[in-house]
């Protein structure tokens, strides 16, 4: 392992550590969400597949690993964050909700 593998393991750790944070928080009030932007959660749930793909392809197996919970959680972000701002337009459109 070189020392580029090990840079990206360590921060791949720390940023892990932080997302699981992250999710215990969402999972517990999904109404923290409403501050995230939708195109912004998607394009960044997009740069990480991106940067999965990359680990996975260099055979740094570690990182991929623990990259996944980083993708898994962007992904629960861009589709809680996509509710909430269909839900806001069905309120302000009078809409009932979907069946």
């Amino acid at each position: 392992m070189n020392t580029a593998d090990m840079a990206m393991n360590f921060a791949n750790v720390v940023n892990l550590i932080a997302v699981l944070l992250l999710m215990r928080a969402i999972i517990k009030n999904r109404n923290i969400l409403k501050g995230y932007n939708v195109s912004g959660t998607l394009l960044t749930f997009i740069a990480i597949l991106g940067f999965e793909i990359g680990f996975y392809l260099m055979g740094n197996y570690v990182s991929f690993g623990l990259g996944i919970i980083n993708l898994a959680f962007w992904f629960m972000a861009f589709v809680f964050s996509l509710r909430n701002l269909m839900r806001e337009r069905r309120i302000r459109q009078n809409l009932p909700p979907p069946k």
